[in-house]
């Protein structure tokens, strides 16, 4: 009778761990999600200033293109002077168009 139940149980178990894996992926998931709501929410002029660019270059005008306004790194505002091929004041980091 032991064996019969051992034998019954053991499908249930694989089951029961598929379902496991299945809700351990699907919450972590979920939780880099809300991190990046958070971070999106909390720094707004990042995500905002990749959006004004994208505006920019879509307008055609040249002058935006040839001299960015934002760190594509840190998001931080760099100087009107800043050219491309510059490094970033802010995190050092080599500004490639």
């Amino acid at each position: 009778m032991n064996d019969n139940e051992k034998k019954s149980g053991g499908w249930k178990m694989i089951l029961g761990g598929i379902v496991l894996i299945a809700v351990l992926f699907v919450s972590v998931k979920l939780m880099f999600w809300g991190l990046g709501e958070m971070v999106r929410s909390n720094h707004p002029e990042v995500y905002q200033s990749a959006s004004v660019l994208q505006e920019g270059s879509a307008s055609g005008s040249q002058d935006e293109a040839d001299a960015p306004s934002f760190c594509v790194h840190c998001g931080k505002g760099l100087p009107e002077s800043f050219e491309w091929g510059q490094f970033c004041p802010y995190c050092g980091e080599k500004i490639e168009q």
